[in-house]
């Protein structure tokens, strides 16, 4: 998209017009998706949206105005792709780390109710999973998970949700 049509949907959306955000979106949205499949992260095209939004808000457009060409969105591209490669190596970081059910647990007696517990987890993502057992085995708060894990504290809640309903189709 040429630098003038997006610094003028820019400046509109920046004053409140959100009915240009669409049309802002789906510049990138390719990308977005691509960089999605690319990811193992189930949330990456969450991620990269938000980035997106935060990213319209914080620009300084006067960089761009006066510049005729493609800078403006070679520069959101850019930025996109930098944040997809830090959100790739934190979700690394996240996969070695030891954030398992342990072996043995002394606060459920029952072998039959911990095999079930491991067999249900399974059905989840290791973010999912680590979000479950930090919340519900080991009493973390939301913000406490998410500082732990390096993630927001909406992300802890979305990522919650989505186990939840997981494991709720597992049981049923």
């Amino acid at each position: 998209m040429e630098n003038s049509c997006l610094l003028t949907l820019l400046g509109k959306f920046r004053k409140g017009d959100m009915s240009v955000f669409p049309v802002i979106f789906s510049e990138f949205e390719g990308l977005i998706k691509h960089y999605s499949r690319k990811s193992e992260a189930e949330d990456t095209a969450e991620e990269l949206s938000v980035f997106l939004l935060e990213l319209l808000y914080k620009l300084d457009a006067s960089r761009f105005a006066g510049i005729s060409g493609d800078g403006l969105s070679r520069y959101i591209a850019v930025s996109l792709r930098n944040k997809y490669i830090a959100y790739s190596s934190q979700n690394d970081k996240f996969k070695k780390s030891i954030l398992c059910i342990p072996n043995e647990c002394t606060y459920i007696e029952d072998s039959s109710k911990l095999t079930f517990l491991k067999d249900a987890l399974k059905y989840l993502t290791p973010k999912q999973k680590a979000v479950i057992q930090l919340k519900y085995i080991y009493n973390y708060s939301d913000v406490e998970i998410g500082l732990r894990l390096n993630i927001t504290r909406q992300s802890v809640n979305q990522l919650k949700i989505r186990a939840i309903e997981r494991l709720r189709e597992y049981l049923l």
